[in-house]
């Protein structure tokens, strides 16, 4: 399975790494998904959400370039909520963020630590942004099982500044 994840810079190139999901704790409270002491890797099923993702985020007009790259996992490695026997509150969608959809991540991570056997890497969440497109939450110490690349470079600039 391929996901995708984007980065927005705002100078000159620098070094992405697409699996390092310390970042995802970097929020004052955390993300959608997961408070702050609980590290996870978002990704997307599409790369146009990938892309979405980090055009909403604030800062938009000093971004000058949008890092996109493919991340392979390996075949049957992402599990649906319901097959973990997981839920999301009623309000995961909430803007600004409820603190209960933030409990997603660890509870993830915690459910696939205690499973025997063949555990899944990814989970599959709803896009708050999209109503048919779906985010991957992978769990970082998995990382080692992944290949990525850097798929395309995007003159974001250009795309914002295209009406007059």
């Amino acid at each position: 399975m391929k996901v995708y994840r984007a980065r927005g810079l705002r100078g000159p190139w620098t070094d992405f790494d697409p699996l390092d999901s310390s970042g995802s704790v970097g929020g004052i409270n955390g993300w959608r998904f997961n408070d702050k002491s609980t590290e996870i890797l978002y990704t997307a099923e599409v790369e146009s959400l990938a892309v979405l993702e980090v055009a909403v985020r604030p800062g938009l007009e000093t971004i000058l370039q949008i890092v996109i790259a493919q991340i392979e996992l390996p075949d049957d490695a992402v599990a649906e909520l319901h097959q973990l026997g997981m839920l999301l509150p009623s309000n995961w969608n909430a803007r600004p963020v409820a603190n209960d959809s933030r409990t997603i991540a660890r509870e993830f991570l915690d459910t696939v630590a205690a499973m025997p056997g063949k555990k899944p890497i990814g989970l599959r969440v709803p896009s708050v942004l999209s109503a048919t497109n779906h985010n991957v939450l992978i769990d970082p110490s998995r990382k080692g099982e992944l290949t990525h690349k850097i798929i395309h470079r995007l003159p974001f600039d250009t795309l914002r500044n295209t009406g007059s």
